[in-house]
């Protein structure tokens, strides 16, 4: 029997949903509270289709996996996972605030310091995943939550749906995307990712962090498409416009960015740590700045709201145009 998710419901016996806060072609995420303690939690389950789907499957009980594995405060927390009959679900911490997608969408680019302030805390949560051997491989601004702590921002990555999990960088016999396979947000994608017959590895997280830091600096993306054949051109063939072509940026920037977008992987930064501190540096970021909790200029706070995921997006292709934000999961036959 399909069970349907609505208001009211429990889970496992053990959870009440209370409010939806997102949703998409893999399933949805409730805001809830523990039967038992009252604790408010986000949940998140699959649909109907995707429990049928062994891939989609496999990819909820990966993301539980990666969760798992990573604790520290700039990592979305699990707190618990389960199965109410054959549903899977994950009990997650309810995060107050928004995403990086949403601040960026309001203000365009942040302010230089506060932008390396946030990304110097996203690229210490990668550093150590990659130390544990887990890619997250969909890094992109909507996959970055700036919790609320008061007046204070913690910022948490969302979402190991496309993450695997392997060797450390650097031990012999790295896992890395099948030849073939093309996973993540095609716009954060590295050339070696949105080819999909290249293996690509933890510098592809690395390539989706520029991209990302590009965008925070100078309010615009790198690339500008309409068509996917166009934006794999855009990202392993044309000159990619320096940041300063949209305005002022720190001096450094440039470079920094090119370096960081090297089309070869070798050329590029071979760390997450690497990446951190030459950004930091070329912001100007002292020591104190990258330890201390950042607080936001106030323009930028929007009014106090309580949810935990942007709404998903269903694997496949694109309806209505290349969306910058979409998440794709497809198998291209050819190597390439």
């Amino acid at each position: 029997m399909i069970r349907v998710w609505e208001p009211g419901a429990e889970i496992d016996a053990r959870y009440r949903l209370v409010e939806r806060i997102g949703h998409g072609g893999m399933g949805s995420v409730w805001r809830a509270e523990h039967l038992m303690l009252g604790t408010p939690v986000a949940i998140k389950v699959l649909s109907a289709h995707a429990e049928a789907d062994e891939d989609l499957r496999a990819r909820f009980l990966r993301e539980a996996k990666a969760a798992a594995t990573l604790r520290g405060t700039n990592v979305v927390q699990l707190l618990d996972f389960g199965f109410d009959g054959r549903t899977p679900y994950l009990v997650m911490e309810l995060l107050v605030g928004d995403t990086l997608s949403e601040r960026l969408k309001r203000l365009g680019g942040l302010d230089v310091t506060y932008a390396g302030w946030v990304l110097d805390q996203v690229a210490r949560a990668i550093a150590k995943a990659h130390r544990l051997g887990v890619l997250h491989r969909d890094l992109k601004p909507a996959n970055i939550f700036l919790a609320r702590d008061e007046d204070l921002e913690v910022p948490k990555i969302l979402d190991f749906g496309l993450a695997k999990i392997a060797n450390p960088p650097g031990v012999s016999g790295i896992t890395t995307t099948a030849a073939g396979e093309i996973l993540g947000t095609p716009f954060y994608m590295s050339p070696e990712q949105i080819r999909g017959g290249k293996r690509s590895d933890h510098r592809s997280d690395l390539w989706a962090l520029s991209i990302i830091a590009y965008e925070c600096v100078t309010g615009r993306r790198p690339f500008e498409a309409t068509a996917l054949g166009d934006l794999v051109l855009c990202i392993c063939q044309d000159p990619i416009p320096p940041p300063s072509t949209h305005g002022p940026v720190p001096p450094g920037f440039d470079a920094w960015f090119a370096r960081a977008t090297e089309r070869e992987k070798e050329d590029r930064f071979q760390s997450a740590s690497e990446w951190a501190d030459t950004l930091c540096a070329v912001l100007g970021l002292s020591a104190a700045e990258r330890t201390q909790y950042a607080r936001p200029p106030m323009a930028s706070l929007p009014p106090m709201t309580r949810r935990m995921h942007p709404p998903e997006v269903a694997p496949g292709g694109f309806a209505g145009g290349l969306d910058p934000e979409a998440t794709i999961v497809m198998r291209d036959d050819e190597d390439g």
